[in-house]
């Protein structure tokens, strides 16, 4: 198991303060993201076209880079492996899925695994031929409404702890930061380092076959959605996140230093040819320049102890 950087809090702010940067995050990014993502899953359900798996697939990224459910309530912090299983299973999804789409069996019972009801297999249904049959379109609605099921749990999740959640102010922002610093490392090794050869597991050994969203194409949007979904979180943005947290800390410019080079990021993205990490050397660099300032600096800056917890995934 690969280990990844979380930390812990070990300042005193004000109560008002620190749980006003969290109820605010929970608001205007947790919250409204999972919307978003409940809202586009039913729009693909209702027209099953790439376009909208695409709108959908964006979404859900920003859910899961900022997904804070499991920190407000333990019951719910495997809820994304219900969802998505990039990097965290060892069969083959894929075959699996394609059985399915063959066999004769009620839809329903064919769906046995959690993992033929992610993200994963739903790519694979839509996108593993040109053709979809009726058989095809039954998985993806039914895919679809699983999914929908998990979103839902999530936004009551988020609204049950703005109605009656109580403030803790050594652990509200930690679980902010440590989303940023989780949600950066699984940016770089596996979603860019993984592909690229560059990660400690592939190390020159690029196979593009290794990105998220290979079949569809959709590995970089996946990528630009993770990178926006943090500067939610830390950019200057019309609700309290924190930046707001960071002025008190003498650490805004640290921040500044993080969104330019999530910026530079989106631009490398867009300078390469769609989900071709062989020359994703520079994206790599960036994207650990970023976990990089989030773990050594920012935590530096705003008084933060790191701890290592193990990462899910290989």
């Amino acid at each position: 198991m690969k280990k990844i950087f979380l930390i812990f809090l070990f300042f005193i702010v004000s109560l008002n303060a620190e749980s006003s940067v969290f109820q605010s995050v929970i608001k205007n990014v947790a919250l409204k993201d999972t919307q978003s993502a409940i809202n586009s899953a039913k729009k693909l359900q209702e027209n099953i076209n790439s376009a909208n798996f695409t709108e959908f697939l964006q979404d859900w990224k920003r859910v899961e880079a900022n997904y804070l459910a499991g920190e407000i309530n333990s019951d719910y912090l495997d809820t994304p492996r219900y969802i998505d299983v990039f990097n965290n299973l060892k069969e083959d999804l894929n075959s699996q899925m394609q059985r399915v789409i063959d066999s004769q069996t009620d839809v329903k019972k064919a769906l046995f695994k959690n993992s033929f009801k992610t993200v994963n297999a739903l790519e694979y249904v839509i996108f593993s031929s040109k053709e979809l049959d009726s058989r095809k379109k039954e998985i993806v609605k039914e895919i679809l409404s699983s999914i929908i099921s998990k979103l839902e749990e999530i936004k009551e999740v988020y609204e049950t702890y703005l109605k009656s959640g109580v403030p803790n102010e050594l652990e509200d922002n930690a679980k902010l930061i440590n989303t940023l610093v989780a949600s950066s490392y699984r940016l770089k090794e596996w979603r860019i380092g993984n592909p690229a050869g560059l990660s400690s597991k592939y190390k020159n050994d690029a196979k593009n076959s290794r990105a998220e969203y290979f079949l569809s194409q959709n590995s970089f949007l996946a990528i630009d959605a993770i990178l926006d979904a943090q500067k939610e979180m830390i950019a200057n943005q019309n609700y309290i996140n924190l930046l707001n947290l960071a002025k008190n800390k003498n650490a805004v410019s640290d921040l500044e230093a993080v969104v330019l080079k999530i910026d530079e990021a989106k631009k490398e993205l867009k300078g390469l040819p769609q989900d071709d990490f062989t020359n994703a050397k520079k994206l790599f660099d960036l994207s650990a320049q970023i976990h990089d300032l989030y773990y050594i600096t920012i935590i530096e800056k705003l008084g933060l102890k790191p701890e290592i917890l193990d990462a899910d995934g290989d």
